[in-house]
């Protein structure tokens, strides 16, 4: 989110500098206050269904009728593991198990002005149960080989597909 006013006192922000190595942040000249803008933690499930791996095909925007993994952001006081296990059973209908973190990859949500800073979490999954149900946020649904794994929407997720093929190999 970037401000352009003070939340506290509703004073215009000021681009200040700040110790290096920090980059300079709105700063409010009036009460001090200093806008961060800090990664949102989201996750992503690389599910291992007798080695094919889950994909969705993207039904909204940002990058719609692209693939990416089942998975999305973190609620309060919810862990990943927790987070994971509820985005996929929300997405897929599917009931999985966390097998391992195969990584934390810094990325982006969104593109130009509505683009935001993420730390996606990924992780190796295993599929315990559920039925496939696909919800109304993906048009399509797929399970493939890593070596023949579709290029995912997201820079986070190109992250963790790169290091769970060098992993494997």
């Amino acid at each position: 989110m970037s401000f352009r006013y003070c939340p506290r006192c509703a004073t215009e922000l000021e681009l200040r500098d700040s110790e290096p190595p920090d980059p300079p942040r709105p700063t409010c000249p009036n009460c001090g206050w200093v806008n961060y803008v800090n990664p949102t933690p989201t996750v992503q499930a690389w599910i291992d269904d007798d080695g094919r791996f889950h994909a969705l095909e993207r039904n909204q925007e940002p990058f719609r009728g692209k693939w990416n993994l089942p998975g999305g952001f973190v609620e309060p006081d919810e862990s990943g593991p927790e987070a994971i296990m509820r985005e996929v059973r929300e997405e897929t209908g599917l009931e999985i198990e966390v097998v391992e973190n195969i990584g934390i990859f810094s990325s982006t949500y969104g593109e130009g002005d509505d683009e935001k800073p993420i730390l996606d979490i990924a992780y190796l999954c295993r599929r315990t149960g559920g039925e496939l149900e696909i919800s109304d946020e993906s048009g399509g649904h797929g399970t493939f080989p890593l070596e023949e794994f579709p290029e995912p929407a997201f820079e986070g997720e190109r992250k963790a597909l790169a290091a769970l093929r060098a992993k494997r190999s």
